[in-house]
């Protein structure tokens, strides 16, 4: 009572006259009875948690495992203590705590807590320690020299991409291999890769498909996938297409996406199987879902009523933009396509259909540059857009055979559309057309502006075609497009100029100058 110094002490007091005066020996029961309450239950045996584990009663294997790692320290108790603090099970997450039971159980050479700390380390979680891959690499060397596989297989990944060590493809390889040869999976398909390139190992098609079929067997959904392209193309392995079909079907039904799309698109088009269109809308509505733009791409130029399956055009559509977007230009293409020719609910919309076959240019899509340029050489851009845009277009139709193009690419030439001069001076050099024709068109760019013919003239001038033979005018016409910004005539610049006299690099660099200067002096004079 000595401790209370307020007027609490008052009505403490109080109170306490209302309590019933015990006797000594009821005082003595009492406190016996109150400290067997306060005893701790006695410590589980790892078996009991262990069963606890096994039907999902996380809390009171947390509680159990606390218990174990403080009051008898074993490196085991430790360990699992860490891992559930740190999977957040029984209980909120704690990678601090798990950080320093892990760190206690390794200290007593506990193999599994090295590669939990070593993976908590590489993963600079919110809460936990600092990235740190050199320490990570240790604790992995720790454990995969005394056999843990999964030590083993992660020591071959920093190997191989040298994260926390120097990399080394052989010290990689070396380490997918112990931990294969230990059954572990995901190292058995490293190893094939490894044997198929030669990555750290002599190349090995042979140990290369028996490693992938080890990890295809043992369930890795990504080596099943590649099983099947070997098995269906009869790249790698004897061909064997219904057995490829297995595989591929082992694993899109794992979830890896890309057997998903690529099971899809054989059912599509009954590629080594029965076509079935609802098995490939299946396949591919779950890829795309996924976000696989291949799919996305193909589901939907199927919506427009291909190979069978039904057409929905909102859905077509709708899947096309979204793997236009993401950058796709096999959708931009197919989308393009659809606007230019029109659907039901969807009219005809030639400007729209010229932006996204754009788009797909600039996806890197040849068909669409060369579509553009059928419809340049069929008249149908007159007015939608300037002509030295379409250029490009003509010329990549052109090269493809249509008439069309090449004509409108020659027309512009004549007209003295300047990039047109460029492009079909070259088609007439490349095709052996009229030498002195290609100089003349090249010459009336090259005055005007353009780098490309300036570059082009100047080479024409080194080799003599379509023109005499002069290194004064040939180094003339590089350096001013090597200011352009030209490097290959930079390059042919210093080419010629080895082969020129002092008197005539002098006279070379005087016309240059003088071009400059004329187009200066044409340059219009700005306003105030």
């Amino acid at each position: 009572m000595t401790r209370f110094r307020s007027s609490a002490f008052g009505v403490l007091s109080l109170a306490l006259l209302s309590v019933p005066v015990l006797a000594p020996q009821s005082l003595q029961a009492q406190d016996n009875q109150q400290a067997t309450s306060e005893t701790p239950p006695p410590l589980p045996e790892m078996s009991v948690i262990e069963q606890a584990w096994a039907r999902g009663d996380f809390v009171f294997v947390r509680q159990g495992l606390k218990r174990h790692a403080e009051e008898t320290g074993t490196a085991l108790a430790q360990y699992r203590y860490g891992r559930v603090l740190l999977e957040g099970r029984g209980g909120p997450r704690d990678l601090a705590a798990a950080q320093q039971w892990l760190e206690r159980a390794v200290a007593q050479n506990e193999a599994g807590a090295a590669v939990l700390l070593a993976r908590l380390y590489l993963s600079a979680a919110p809460g936990g320690p600092a990235q740190d891959p050199a320490r990570a690499a240790e604790l992995f060397k720790s454990a995969a020299a005394r056999g843990n596989r999964e030590a083993q297989y992660y020591l071959g990944l920093l190997y191989d991409s040298g994260t926390g060590v120097a990399a080394d493809p052989k010290e990689a390889f070396t380490w997918f291999l112990a931990a294969a040869e230990n059954a572990h999976t995901d190292a058995a398909f490293e190893l094939s890769r490894a044997y198929s390139r030669g990555r750290g190992t002599v190349e090995n098609p042979a140990e290369a498909l028996r490693w992938l079929q080890a990890a295809a067997e043992a369930g890795h959904a990504e080596a099943q996938f590649y099983l099947a392209y070997a098995l269906d193309s009869g790249q790698g392995a004897p061909r064997n297409r219904s057995e490829a079909l297995n595989w591929l079907l082992r694993s899109a039904e794992a979830g890896f996406v890309q057997s998903r799309s690529a099971l899809g698109k054989k059912y599509l088009t009954g590629d080594g199987v029965d076509a079935n269109p609802a098995e490939a809308v299946r396949w591919l509505g779950r890829a795309a879902e996924a976000g696989d733009l291949g799919a996305m791409a193909r589901l939907g130029a199927a919506y427009l009523g291909a190979h069978g399956v039904a057409r929905d055009i909102p859905r077509a559509v709708a899947l096309l933009e979204q793997a236009s977007d993401a950058g796709l230009a096999r959708a931009s293409f197919d989308l393009a396509a659809l606007f230019e020719q029109g659907a039901p609910g969807i009219s005809a919309d030639l400007p729209q259909a010229v932006t996204l076959y754009r788009r797909a240019v600039e996806q890197g899509s040849l068909e669409a540059e060369q579509h553009l340029g059928q419809l340049t050489g069929a008249g149908r851009l007159d007015g939608l857009l300037a002509p030295h845009r379409a250029v490009p277009w003509a010329v990549a139709a052109a090269e493809a055979g249509d008439a069309g193009a090449a004509d409108w690419l020659q027309r512009q030439a004549e007209d003295g559309l300047r990039p047109a001069q460029t492009a079909f001076a070259l088609r007439l050099i490349a095709g052996e057309g009229d030498p002195k024709q290609a100089a003349a068109l090249l010459q009336a760019a090259a005055a005007a502006g353009d780098p490309e013919a300036q570059y082009q003239l100047g080479r024409i001038y080194v080799q003599g075609a379509g023109v005499e033979q002069d290194y004064v005018a040939a180094h003339k016409w590089l350096n001013i497009a090597a200011a352009g910004g030209s490097s290959a005539a930079l390059k042919t610049r210093g080419v010629v100029a080895d082969l020129m006299t002092p008197e005539q690099l002098a006279e070379a660099q005087l016309a240059a100058r003088r071009f400059f200067d004329a187009a200066r002096d044409a340059a219009p004079v700005k306003s105030e």
